[in-house]
């Protein structure tokens, strides 16, 4: 009665298919469908909001899945703040992995990208964890945070210093990390009720996280968590500093920064059973039957986890 794998993620966007050939041509991701999601099982889902069906595009890379979703009865959905940062708690990116990371990073600026980092970092010595990565973080023409990282030798999965892509293209999706208030709150949740585990730990700061932020005097603690090896997982990011990292109000599935982690699940009836009886339970779905195409499941539900990112859970 756990999470055993991570399969990807769910992104918004005004116009799926123009957002999914900028993922395609810039970042070698490839197509496997474009369909329209449609039903009462994703009324029961996601409520009216999609009562106008979900447009949808699957993408993949390596061994992750990238969905881009539009909805068509939403007249005009929440954009992203004009402000924000890391530390917001809506923050939420997806961390790619390349062998050529500074010459993608400086190909995506010539196209004309908004970037986070000030330019790509290699983290410092110190932080025996992430000692050797380099990391840049930048804006998808949506809006959408992405993060690129580069292993050195001694670190990352193993499958990350298997066989790299023509032109450094990315090798598949490592982890994504989202922004939270308390890191014992998401473990009583990730952990304790979905049983994940925890991977790792550091608390990261000094100039090369400011660049990489694109913040002021950052210490953030970070705690990864994942089903086990060879698999995306996720990262906590707890902003120590700088403070005042706001909350999510009155989040919509169909908001821009409404990222929605897809999970596999085996003993998926008795998982929703333990989700819809905790804290949190009004912000649970019924547990749905799904059409087969749909995600390859026959049952899922929707939750919202303690500082409102959403996941989508199937079995």
């Amino acid at each position: 009665m756990a999470i055993q794998r991570v399969l990807g993620l769910l992104q918004n966007a005004a116009q799926p298919n123009e957002l999914a050939n900028w993922y395609i041509d810039n970042l070698g991701f490839e197509v496997t469908g474009r369909d329209s999601l449609e039903g009462e099982w994703i009324l029961q889902l996601f409520g009216d909001i999609a009562k106008a069906g979900i447009e949808r595009v699957v993408l993949e890379i390596g061994d992750e899945q990238l969905q881009i979703w539009g909805w068509p009865g939403v007249k005009d959905p929440t954009p992203y703040p004009e402000c924000w940062g890391g530390n917001d708690h809506w923050f939420q990116h997806i961390c790619l992995v390349s062998d050529d990371l500074r010459g993608i990073y400086s190909r995506l600026l010539d196209q004309g990208i908004n970037p986070i980092s000030t330019q790509p970092q290699c983290l410092p010595e110190w932080n025996s964890a992430a000692a050797g990565i380099w990391a840049a973080k930048f804006k998808d023409p949506a809006g959408h945070p992405l993060e690129l990282l580069q292993f050195p030798a001694d670190k990352g999965d193993s499958r990350w210093h298997e066989k790299s892509r023509n032109n450094g293209l990315p090798k598949g999706i490592d982890h994504s990390a989202i922004s939270i208030a308390n890191t014992e709150t998401s473990l009583r949740f990730y952990r304790n009720m979905l049983g994940l585990a925890v991977k790792g730990e550091s608390l990261n700061h000094g100039p090369e996280q400011d660049a990489m932020d694109g913040l002021q005097g950052t210490r953030v603690a970070i705690t990864g968590i994942g089903p086990g090896p060879h698999r995306m997982g996720i990262e906590f990011l707890r902003y120590i500093a700088p403070t005042g990292g706001r909350d999510r109000q009155h989040p919509n599935w169909s908001d821009a920064c409404d990222r929605k982690l897809l999970m596999q699940a085996d003993a998926i009836s008795a998982l929703h059973e333990r989700v819809i009886n905790s804290e949190s339970g009004s912000d649970c779905s019924p547990l749905v039957s799904l059409p087969a195409e749909a995600f390859s499941a026959q049952l899922g539900f929707t939750v919202r986890d303690p500082d409102g990112h959403s996941l989508l859970i199937v079995g």
